[in-house]
C-alpha cells in the first residue's frame, strides 16, 4: 500500500523526477524545457511553501506521486517573481502561461486563494491514490481556515476533469485552451 505524508526536503529530488515524468515528453530530454516545467509546476511549492506539500510514497520511501499547494495567491503570486525571473531567460514565450496562470489566480483568489497541482506517476493511478491525496491536502486547507480552492486543467484532459468533479471541484471558465475549476472548503 502506498502512503501519503508530508513533504520533506529528502523528497525534492523524487517529486522533481514525478514532475519530470508526468509532464510532456520534450522535458525527458530537454535540460531548457526540464527547467522551465520545474520552475512553473514543482520548484517553488516544495521551496516556498513545504508545508502544503504531501508526497505518495511506495514502501522503498520513493515518491510516486505529490500535490502541491500554495494556500494564497496573493502572497504566492508575490513570492513567484524569482521563478518568473529564472523563466525569462529562456524568451518571453515561456512567460505567457505562468503569466497567465497568475491573472487566473488573481481574479478568483479572493473566493478560492488556494490552487494546487497534482500529479502521480502512471503506473501508480487508478486505485484512489489521487483521491486519498486530494483529502489529505483538502483536510490540511480546511485546518488552517483556507475558504477555498483552485486548479487549471486542460481543457482537452476530461480524465482529469472527471477526476476534479469526483472530488467536488466546478468548473469555473474556460481560458485559452485550460479549465479552471474551484471547490469551496
Amino acid at each position: 500500500m502506498l502512503e501519503i505524508k508530508p513533504f520533506e526536503e529528502r523528497y525534492f529530488e523524487d517529486v522533481r523526477q514525478v514532475c519530470v515524468n508526468t509532464g510532456p515528453r520534450s522535458a525527458r530530454t530537454d535540460n531548457d524545457e526540464r527547467e522551465k516545467l520545474l520552475a512553473v509546476y514543482c520548484d517553488y511549492y516544495c521551496e516556498k511553501e513545504p508545508q502544503n506539500a504531501f508526497v505518495l510514497v511506495d514502501e522503498t520511501d520513493t515518491v510516486q506521486g505529490y500535490i502541491l499547494c500554495s494556500e494564497n495567491a496573493k502572497k504566492y503570486r508575490r513570492n513567484f517573481v524569482p521563478y518568473m525571473q529564472k523563466l525569462r531567460r529562456y524568451g518571453i514565450k515561456c512567460c505567457v502561461e505562468p503569466w497567465g496562470e497568475q491573472l487566473v489566480y488573481g481574479f478568483f483568489g479572493r473566493k478560492y486563494p488556494a490552487h494546487l497541482h497534482i500529479d502521480i506517476n502512471k503506473e501508480f493511478t487508478g486505485d484512489g491514490n489521487g483521491t486519498r491525496m486530494m483529502q489529505t491536502l483538502l483536510g490540511h486547507l480546511k485546518s488552517k481556515n483556507v475558504r477555498g480552492v483552485m486548479l487549471i486543467v486542460g481543457s482537452g484532459n476530461e480524465e482529469a476533469i472527471r477526476f476534479y468533479k469526483r472530488n467536488g471541484f466546478k468548473i469555473l471558465c474556460s481560458l485559452f485552451g485550460g479549465t479552471v475549476m474551484a471547490k469551496e472548503l
